[in-house]
């Protein structure tokens, strides 16, 4: 196998890594809250990154200071998408959470009137449609949907700001500092937030496997994992690949019981997929997706 097949099959792996997250996340709220989880999450990545990258810690203010900034806004954003998978299914959640591709591209064209193709607005309303047919499958109490969908979609915008931010700060020089600055702020964040929630840390030993595999696997490794290959492959095909992430959610949730495969599953799901191909595709004219997925400063928002 070549160094770019083994690449594209380590994006694959990062994807289904972070479609099973929020199949993870979702069975790890019988033993915490969200907010626990989260905060579980970010000091347990905080942790194995800070010894990874220890030698790195020495870094510029610069980096210091956006990195731990740039952290924060991962970290809140990951806690107000996680609140919103708490209130729908994870199909859903990881289908409103993937939207964060779209609103990057909105938001360099709005902030840094940076013209998108034709295909970007295409992609808006495709997606809004492939929603609204989700919801349309969802059971449950509407109140409960409808906060849901509208704290997702935060989480997505949150995560589109630092993408955004982070690819107008990112170069090769400073990347491994940004990486490690985030986890560690991140992880500074969650021993924070921890003594606040008021939880004692779980006792049973079947709680800790999901907080490691969030915190571990679909935390640190899934962030090196992705790094690496996104040096060797194109964004385009990486970010094609990487659109796989919700569809991954969607099959093991239904694979694992979480909830059935129904018709609005599967043409609300494939017309989320097919938004998100349309914003990551290059178009005819104006700002092309390897632009915009570039803008990824070779990171992505780590799944639920």
């Amino acid at each position: 196998m070549t160094t770019r097949w083994l690449a594209l099959v380590a994006l694959l792996a990062t994807a289904a890594a972070w479609g099973g997250s929020f199949v993870v996340t979702k069975g790890a709220f019988e033993h915490l809250s969200p907010l626990a989880v989260v905060a579980a999450r970010l000091i347990i990545t905080g942790a194995v990154l800070g010894v990874v990258f220890i030698r790195q810690l020495r870094m510029p203010v610069a980096d210091l200071v956006w990195g731990s900034a740039l952290g924060l806004i991962f970290a809140a954003a990951l806690a107000t998408q996680t609140i919103g998978l708490g209130l729908i299914a994870p199909s859903m959640s990881g289908f409103l959470t993937a939207t964060y591709v779209l609103f990057t591209a909105v938001i360099v064209a709005v902030l840094f009137r940076q013209r998108q193709p034709w295909t970007t607005w295409v992609a808006v309303i495709v997606m809004v449609a492939g929603i609204s047919v989700l919801a349309v499958g969802q059971t449950g109490q509407a109140s409960d949907l409808r906060l849901g969908v509208i704290v997702s979609l935060i989480g997505a915008l949150l995560y589109a700001v630092h993408i955004v931010f982070l690819g107008r700060r990112v170069t090769r020089r400073n990347l491994s500092h940004l990486i490690v600055m985030q986890a560690v702020a991140g992880g500074a964040a969650g021993m924070v937030m921890w003594p606040s929630l008021g939880e004692p840390l779980p006792t049973d030993p079947s709680a800790w496997w999901p907080l490691l595999y969030l915190g571990v696997v679909s935390g640190a490794i899934a962030l090196l994992t992705q790094t690496w290959a996104q040096s060797i492959v194109a964004a385009t095909p990486a970010a094609v690949i990487m659109c796989s992430e919700p569809v991954w959610a969607a099959g093991l949730a239904v694979a694992w019981g979480f909830e059935l495969f129904t018709a609005s599953l599967l043409v609300g799901g494939s017309l989320v997929v097919i938004g998100l191909l349309l914003a990551v595709l290059p178009g005819e004219r104006g700002r092309t997706a390897d632009d915009v997925v570039e803008d990824l400063g070779d990171t992505g928002h780590g799944g639920a």
